[in-house]
C-alpha cells in the first residue's frame, strides 16, 4: 500500500494545526497581489500544491479517497472482493488509481446517489450500481457541469491543489458513454468475503439516495443523505422534476430511519470529509441526525424560516440552522411540505 506523499502529509498536518494558510504560496510564486515570491529554500517555497487524491485508512481495510477536497470515494474491502463507493467528479483516472493502490482484487462500483460530485466519474466504468430514481440525474452530469463544480470548489480551497476544470475526463456524450446501471435498493447486500455490506434507501437529498451499513465494523456510509450541511436543492431542474421525497418531510423520514438504526453504527461517514482546504478526516457528530429531525419539524411547523441565500447554480435557497448549530438544511420554498 502506497503512503501519502511527504508533501501531502505536511499539508495535512498543517491543516490539523490550523496553519493551512501556508499552502496559499506554492511553486515559489507570489500569494496575494503585491507579495514577493518566496525565497528559494524557505518553508513556503518547499510546499507544493497537492497533485493527487489523498488516501486515508479510516478503519481496517477501509479507505477514504479525497478527490482534491471536492468529495470522498471509499474503498471497502473483504477477503474476496471490494466495493468502490462513489466515483467522484472524474478529475483523475479512478481505475488506474485503484489498481495502483489496491491491486487486482475484483470490486463493484456503487453510487450513493447521482449528483455530479459522486457520479461524475462513472463514465470510466462499464457498469455501476445506482438506484433507478437517480438514473436521469446521473446522466445529466455533463463535462460542463462537472467543470463548473471543480471551479466552484477551487474558489474555496485556498490554492492548495494542483487542479483545474480541464482535468475532468470521460462523459463527452453522457448517454453514449454511460455505464450499464445495475439495480440498487433497500434490502440489497454485498458479500465481500467475511464482510457484508447492507443497502438502505435514504432519499431526500436526491430521490434515489442510498446508504451502506457495515454492521460488523459499525460504520454507516451515508453519502449526502444526512450530514452537517444537508442540501435539498436539486442540482438541476426544479419542483416539476423532483420526486415526492425531495422535500423537508422526505428528509425527516430518512433521518428518522437513520436514528432508528443508530444503535447499529458508531460512525456516520458522509461523502464530504476533508472538505475543500480542510484536510483532516472526521465522521459526523451523533447529534446531526436527531437535530435534523428537530429542525425539519420546526420548518414544517412554520417555527423556523431559513435565511435567504443563493445556492448551487444560482438558485434562491433558504438556509436553516439547528438549535445548537451542529447542522443546517438548505432548501427551496416549494420543498416545505
Amino acid at each position: 500500500m502506497e503512503d501519502m506523499t511527504r508533501r501531502n502529509f505536511v499539508l495535512a498536518a498543517g491543516s490539523a494545526l490550523g496553519i493551512v494558510g501556508l499552502a496559499a504560496c506554492s511553486n515559489g510564486t507570489a500569494g496575494e497581489a503585491g507579495e514577493a515570491p518566496a525565497e528559494e529554500g524557505s518553508a513556503e517555497a518547499a510546499i507544493q500544491p497537492i497533485d493527487e487524491p489523498i488516501l486515508t485508512e479510516i478503519a481496517y481495510r477501509t479507505y477514504q479517497i479525497s478527490e482534491f477536497g471536492m468529495d470522498s470515494l471509499f474503498w471497502i474491502e473483504g477477503d474476496d472482493r471490494a466495493i468502490l463507493l462513489d466515483t467522484g467528479t472524474g478529475t483523475f483516472d479512478v481505475k488506474e488509481y485503484v489498481a495502483a493502490h489496491f491491486g487486482d482484487k475484483p470490486y463493484d462500483v456503487v453510487l450513493t446517489h447521482g449528483h455530479v460530485d459522486h457520479a461524475g466519474g462513472m463514465f470510466q466504468f462499464d457498469e455501476v450500481y445506482l438506484n433507478e430514481n437517480d438514473h436521469e440525474l446521473a446522466l445529466g452530469n455533463t463535462q460542463e457541469e462537472r467543470r463548473g463544480y471543480v471551479e466552484m470548489m477551487l474558489s474555496q480551497s485556498g490554492g492548495i491543489y494542483d487542479l483545474s476544470p480541464d482535468m475532468v475526463i470521460g462523459g463527452e456524450d453522457t448517454k453514449a458513454d454511460a455505464p450499464k446501471f445495475l439495480p440498487l435498493g433497500e434490502g440489497d447486500t454485498f458479500d465481500l468475503g467475511n464482510r457484508t455490506i447492507e443497502v438502505y434507501a435514504t432519499p431526500g437529498h436526491t430521490a434515489g439516495g442510498c446508504s451502506l451499513l457495515d454492521r460488523a465494523n459499525r460504520i454507516m456510509f451515508t453519502g449526502d443523505a444526512c450530514n452537517q450541511n444537508t442540501l435539498l436543492t436539486p442540482f438541476s431542474g426544479g419542483e416539476e422534476e423532483a420526486s415526492d421525497d425531495q422535500c423537508v418531510s422526505g428528509l425527516k423520514a430518512t433521518a428518522e430511519k437513520l436514528l432508528s438504526m443508530q444503535g447499529d453504527f458508531d460512525r456516520n461517514v458522509n461523502g464530504h470529509v476533508g472538505y475543500a482546504r480542510f484536510l483532516t478526516f472526521i465522521s459526523q457528530s451523533p447529534e446531526v441526525i436527531p437535530e435534523c429531525i428537530a429542525l425539519c419539524d420546526a420548518i414544517l411547523a412554520g417555527e423556523v424560516e431559513g435565511e435567504e441565500s443563493t445556492g448551487i447554480g444560482g438558485k434562491p435557497v433558504r438556509i436553516a440552522q439547528s438549535k445548537t448549530g451542529v447542522m443546517q438544511i438548505q432548501y427551496q420554498d416549494w420543498q416545505v411540505k
